[in-house]
């Protein structure tokens, strides 16, 4: 049984920079990002990936995840092929488009990667029909992939999230921790608030809270109604801003700064931000700390294509040293 386990998904990237650098079938998926930033702060064998997995994806691929200490015990083999593609094209402002490929390869003058024929944007329709053999029911899964420390929840269609929360929660599960999917912006908000009421930490993007909020509201209004009769610790994931973290009691906010880098590819910086969080306050206690953790991890990240390349960069040193360079950045408001 691992002491953390993130849930989510294993995908095949196709992805376009905002400076115009094209890369194709990378080894991506929400699910490896966490995974990945969690392993960075964890010892071997602590961390694990709780999805689905369809006979289409490469099989080498997870057994690079185990020869980096990421167990795949918890990975749930399907016989029906399912696509597990998905096509991103960053733009300077930090939003991306995740759909009509050829379009975005004709602007860079490049044919359409071969294995991106066929491809269809992951829409919530094409979600709701597409990736049905991936949803995951918690009765279904094993007992010991319930972990001993903490589960994080990445962004994954609304009945998984729902039912494995619960899950965890009746395991005894101590910490859960969760990214929303694209369903915040389309569940009425007293059913968000209640899922939302089994977490211990809940980390939406900017842009996920405004899909509830609208664009008007501030941040630190945002995350105090998130927090309401929720989770006692919400993290605003601000992108390249870095990110707040809520504390509910004492009424606090913490912005943590981004962690520099040298940014190449985006990609999964959220969720490896998320992974190494969730590690953190199961270590720590400290939101705030923690959310220091997920900006090292997300630093890594952005410094190359893919996710097992942070494992391979991010010694203990260079870890420690990101980490002390944001310490005196960060800045504590008190809210009341």
């Amino acid at each position: 049984m691992p002491d953390f386990i993130c849930l989510g998904g294993l995908r095949i990237d196709y992805l376009i920079t905002a400076e115009g650098c094209a890369t194709s079938y990378i080894f991506g998926g929400n699910a490896t990002f966490a995974a990945v930033g969690a392993r960075l702060w964890s010892q071997s064998g602590q961390v694990g990936i709780l999805a689905k997995n369809g006979p289409g994806f490469p099989a080498d691929w997870l057994a690079q995840l185990e020869s980096h200490g990421i167990d795949t015990g918890c990975v749930i083999p399907i016989a029906e092929l399912v696509d597990q593609r998905t096509f991103f094209s960053h733009f300077a402002d930090g939003s991306r488009d995740e759909g009509n490929p050829e379009s975005h390869y004709r602007a860079l003058g490049l044919p359409l990667p071969d294995g991106l024929r066929g491809y269809s944007q992951p829409s919530a329709d094409a979600q709701e029909a597409s990736y049905r053999p991936l949803r995951i029911d918690g009765a279904e899964v094993a007992g010991d992939c319930w972990p001993r420390r903490a589960f994080h929840c990445s962004p994954i269609d609304w009945e998984t999230t729902r039912s494995c929360i619960a899950a965890a929660r009746r395991a005894g599960t101590p910490q859960i921790s969760l990214d929303p999917g694209l369903w915040i912006g389309q569940r009425p908000l007293a059913e968000v608030k209640e899922l939302l009421g089994q977490c211990d930490a809940f980390l939406p993007s900017e842009a996920e809270a405004r899909l509830l909020f609208g664009p008007e509201m501030g941040r630190q209004e945002m995350a105090r109604r998130l927090a309401v009769d929720g989770p006692p610790v919400v993290v605003l994931k601000l992108g390249s801003e870095g990110s707040l973290v809520y504390q509910r009691e004492p009424d606090r906010f913490t912005h943590i700064p981004a962690a520099p880098a040298a940014v190449l590819d985006v990609t999964g910086a959220g969720d490896a931000f998320c992974g190494a969080f969730a590690v953190g306050l199961s270590a720590t206690g400290n939101p705030v700390t923690a959310a220091r953790w997920g900006a090292v991890a997300a630093s890594f990240v952005i410094e190359g294509f893919g996710a097992l390349h942070a494992l391979e960069q991010a010694t203990s040193t260079e870890r420690l040293k990101r980490l002390n360079r944001i310490a005196g950045s960060v800045t504590t408001d008190e809210g009341r």
